[in-house]
């Protein structure tokens, strides 16, 4: 027989006091054992609900007027229940404050801030946390720089229209003059701007052989610059962090079970073909209904993830933007006894933050890039 963690029991315990009492407000009828087991999502026996109903009753926060009557709250049921809510908005103000002061520091690369979101998202809600970057083969491009950093050193810096931003070192065999450079990046940004990364790499040969007959003394630059572009779609594009967090639901699972899941969630493409196709609905949905704001919050309940492996988890998800584009997903996979309200505003919470940051990005971006000089035609 598994003995229960002492925490665990008191957290399930509280949990189920909070449903019921929940549930009482919105029907105002006594709640019975068969409604908790069929509409709570606790995973529980009906014999064992029976056992925790008891139990609460003894302690006074639930009371029936006959045997068979199912439980309403006392008055200290209700009194649980608002101390519960009123700690509810002290800690959420408090998460609030820990992802601000997180997302005030500085982070210049889409990867990064992804990476931030998932780490954050898992350790608020000890469950897994996710994000989803755009889908770079679709992404085009709105600006390439090349900026100098020394003799025969340069930094090569990427914006899309998603936002992600790439930037790496350069070598270059020889010095070139700064006026040079900068004609080079403009007629690098009129053969690619606005260009889908797929066309480039589909059409890496072209762009090559325009680059060394209008630039020859910079054959050798445009070749690993265009190369490394053409790599942006190969970049890692699913974040997931916290999986560990889903070993403590271990009394809803078999091993085979949380072994397959584990697979998925470490097969990261799986995952994230998962997740693509949850963006992609979240999309249809929101066109079909006309929203504006498509960062609303969905939540897929066990078996409605379709895949056997999440049939005991939940999938809490939001959409992230840029100029108005939604472009991202991100969330939250965890038990489907999580506590629903905390969790789902989270989620909303830090995907308005991530679009936020995104949005500055661009601002920022079109406030200090400089003015791309004109390609004199014909010289070489």
């Amino acid at each position: 027989m598994r003995i229960l963690d002492p925490q665990v029991a008191k957290e399930r315990k509280q949990q189920l006091l909070e449903w019921v009492i929940h549930r009482y407000i919105h029907s105002s009828q006594p709640i019975g054992s068969q409604v908790i087991a069929e509409k709570g999502g606790f995973g529980l026996s009906s014999a064992t609900l029976r056992h925790v109903l008891k139990e609460l009753e003894d302690e006074g926060y639930l009371s029936h007027s006959h045997p068979s009557a199912g439980r309403a709250p006392t008055d200290k049921g209700y009194r649980f229940y608002v101390d519960y809510l009123v700690e509810m908005q002290r800690l959420a103000l408090e998460e609030r404050e820990r992802i601000e002061k997180e997302y005030n520091r500085k982070t210049e690369e889409l990867s990064d801030l992804l990476s931030q979101t998932s780490r954050m998202l898992s350790v608020l809600s000890r469950s897994a946390g996710f994000a989803l970057s755009p889908n770079q083969e679709e992404d085009t491009l709105r600006r390439l720089e090349l900026v100098p950093l020394g003799a025969k050193h340069l930094l090569a810096i990427m914006v899309t229209d998603s936002g992600i931003v790439q930037h790496w070192p350069l070598r270059l065999s020889q010095d070139i003059p700064l006026n040079r450079l900068r004609q080079f990046t403009a007629f690098l940004n009129e053969q690619v701007q606005g260009m889908p990364v797929k066309e480039i790499r589909q059409n890496f040969g072209y762009h090559i052989s325009r680059a060394e007959r209008e630039f020859r003394d910079m054959a050798a630059l445009a070749r690993q610059f265009l190369r490394e572009v053409a790599k942006l779609s190969e970049k890692e594009s699913l974040y997931v962090e916290g999986t560990t967090h889903l070993l403590s639901e271990s009394g809803v699972w078999d091993f085979d079970e949380f072994r397959s899941l584990l697979n998925i969630l470490n097969e990261k493409k799986k995952f994230a073909r998962i997740l693509e196709e949850q963006f992609r609905d979240t999309l249809k949905e929101s066109g079909s209904k006309g929203n504006k704001d498509q960062s609303l919050v969905h939540v897929k309940i066990g078996t409605e993830n379709q895949i056997p492996e999440l049939r005991n988890l939940s999938l809490v998800t939001s959409t992230y933007r840029v100029q108005g584009r939604t472009v991202g997903l991100l969330g939250i996979l965890g038990p489907k006894r999580m506590e629903y309200p905390k969790i789902m505003a989270l989620v909303n919470f830090v995907s308005h933050v991530v679009s936020r940051t995104l949005e500055n990005w661009d601002k920022n971006f079109q406030e200090t890039a400089p003015p791309a000089p004109r390609v004199k035609k014909g010289r070489s």
